[in-house]
């Protein structure tokens, strides 16, 4: 029997400023560890058992700021220790204050096929209030250079629902980046933790995000203008020309198995969700002493891992096969779900298409408030008493006695 294939991520923490609405794991110090670190990743990219991959990304963080070397390194430490498949998609996060021609061509000759260029708006005093280091000029120059070095895959990250943000303000945004282009445009949301800086901000006041309804009329115009423009949505968050869906992001929504390497990535393989420390120091300290430090390692439940399965599959346009899910899981949907989805079908928030089923068009904005209905009806139909996450008992998840962390050797 054929093993599933796999993606790997691989995490680069470093950033040379922080933008105040990130909450990712990411550090603006410790330059003078790249090299380490790379060495550290490429350690644990050995360390990894062989298995059939299908693409790679490199995100962070800001992946730009390695070397084309350092990138290269990392690929051949892949290609040595795992299947890497013939056509694997290789993508790599880039700000345009590094996406050179000169340096660009170096990534791409070093393998990497896909550039995802976090442009996020093309107005500039909307950049300065993202904190971002870029004009709007640099990221079309950015996107030309992507061009020039030799991508012909090119994804640009954007934001709406911005502190202030109009329809007309968002257009002009959209407008300009489907002139210059692209494969693929990631439109995100905006959201804010109460922690960064921005979050702060809007808890105490002193900035104000447009309301439910501003959101939802940014979102209905950017479906329309970018199918009138011949981007296809697959996902909530990201639309793409026909047959440029970005594989990695239909990894973890298709709750497929990913490896994750380095300080803070997450993974799920072999029945195991995983987090690294996100401290590079703590990271390679614990690379250097043969085993990778983990914050997280755990066997979900199997409630859990059906409502992942809803929760992921349902944000794509292509929904979920119910079949996979019987399956997988030993039970119906109906079996799992009672009357909740014939109920949700007949309300027009769900449809039944081509034997899949999905949220209906319509019903997109108020996905989360969808899958709490689906989640609560779970949990009343998957039976799961004693099927509790494995954290520690399992000789494979052994916890440190600092921070229960987990060690898993290399």
């Amino acid at each position: 029997m054929t093993e599933q294939s796999a993606a790997l991520y691989v995490h680069f923490p470093y950033c040379v400023s922080i933008c105040p609405y990130c909450d990712f794991d990411r550090q603006a110090t410790g330059f003078a560890s790249i090299p380490r670190y790379v060495d550290a990743v490429a350690t644990e990219i050995a360390g990894q058992r062989r298995r059939p991959i299908h693409s790679v990304f490199f995100g962070g963080g800001t992946p730009s700021l390695m070397g084309p070397e350092q990138v290269e390194r990392l690929l051949s430490a892949a290609r040595q220790s795992l299947d890497v498949l013939p056509g694997c998609e290789i993508s790599l996060e880039a700000n345009p204050g590094e996406c050179s021609p000169e340096r660009l061509a170096g990534f791409r000759m070093a393998g990497v096929d896909r550039l995802s260029i976090g442009v996020q708006s093309l107005h500039d005093p909307t950049l300065a209030l993202l904190g971002r280091r870029h004009s709007a000029e640099e990221a079309r120059t950015a996107y030309r250079a992507a061009r020039e070095g030799g991508f012909d895959n090119v994804n640009l990250d954007l934001m709406l629902g911005l502190p202030g943000m109009e329809v007309s303000g968002w257009l002009e945004t959209l407008d300009g980046a489907i002139e210059l282009g692209p494969e693929h445009l990631s439109c995100y949301i905006l959201t804010v933790d109460e922690r960064v800086p921005m979050g702060r901000d809007v808890a105490s006041g002193r900035l104000r995000l447009p309301d439910d309804d501003a959101v939802a009329e940014q979102y209905e115009a950017t479906a329309a203008r970018l199918a009138g423009a011949g981007y296809e949505r697959y996902e909530v968050s990201n639309w793409a020309r026909p047959a440029w869906a970005c594989r990695h992001n239909l990894t973890y929504w298709r709750d497929e198995p990913f490896i994750g390497v380095g300080a803070g990535a997450a993974g799920w393989l072999d029945g195991v969700r995983t987090k690294n420390t996100p401290s590079p120091r703590r990271y390679m300290a614990s690379i250097a002493a043969g085993a990778v430090e983990r914050v997280e390692a755990e066997r979900p439940t199997r409630l859990t891992q059906a409502e992942d399965f809803l929760a992921l599959g349902l944000r794509l346009r292509e929904g979920i096969e119910p079949r996979q899910f019987e399956a997988r899981f030993g039970m119906s949907l109906s079996e799992a779900l009672g009357d909740v989805t014939e109920q949700l079908i007949q309300a027009g928030c769900l449809e039944s298409v081509a034997d899949r089923l999905r949220i209906a068009e319509g019903s997109v904005l108020v996905t989360n408030e969808l899958l709490l209905r689906l989640h609560e009806a779970l949990a009343q139909g998957v039976p799961y008493a004693g099927d509790e996450p494995t954290r520690s008992g399992d000789a494979s998840l052994q916890p440190s006695a600092e921070q229960q962390q987990v060690a898993l050797p290399i």
